[in-house]
């Protein structure tokens, strides 16, 4: 699942969902929902993840899963 996939990149990279959710306007609790799988992420939201950390909108995409 993508959020599974975000959850994992920011572990790796040790970065804070308090950053993200400052950097992408999301509140903190909303961020948490989405990255445990108990909210969906909208469109914008993961854009906006994906502005955030840098990364290509591909990033997390379930197709190039390994």
């Amino acid at each position: 699942m993508v959020y599974q996939r975000i959850r994992e990149y920011l572990e790796e990279n040790g970065i804070t969902q308090a950053f993200i959710a400052k950097k992408t306007g999301m509140t903190k609790q909303a961020l948490s929902d989405s990255l445990r799988g108990e909210r969906n992420l909208t469109a914008e939201e993961y854009l906006s993840i994906c502005h955030a950390l840098n990364v290509d909108v591909n990033t997390f995409d379930l197709a190039k899963a390994g």
